[in-house]
């Protein structure tokens, strides 16, 4: 867990307070800001701040509205990442996967 003071205010990755510019914080990359107190508990959903589409099944997700997943690689001293937003609902897009009957 890093610890970090925050340069700008935003939401808490775990309970969705918003975080203070100025205050501590832990942050980690795939997780997103949290505060202190916070820390220990499980991160709610990471939203995406533009619309995107779903990796799963191609569904336009509106702003705030999916979930957000990172990973980033390290080749030869270059680092890349790789951002993918996924549906929160993840039944509605397994039901966009199924082949409709015909």
């Amino acid at each position: 867990m890093t610890v970090l003071v925050a340069r700008k205010g935003g939401p808490c990755a775990a309970c969705g307070a918003p975080i203070l510019e100025g205050e501590r914080i832990s942050y980690e990359l795939a997780i997103g800001p949290r505060h202190l107190a916070c820390a220990d508990r499980t991160p709610e959903l990471r939203r995406n701040r533009y619309a995107a589409r779903c990796s799963v099944c191609g569904f336009l997700v509106r702003k705030g509205r999916g979930r957000l997943d990172v990973s980033e690689t390290c080749e030869d001293g270059a680092f890349s990442r790789v951002w993918r937003v996924f549906c929160s609902d993840v039944a509605a897009c397994n039901q966009r996967l199924a082949p409709s009957p015909r």
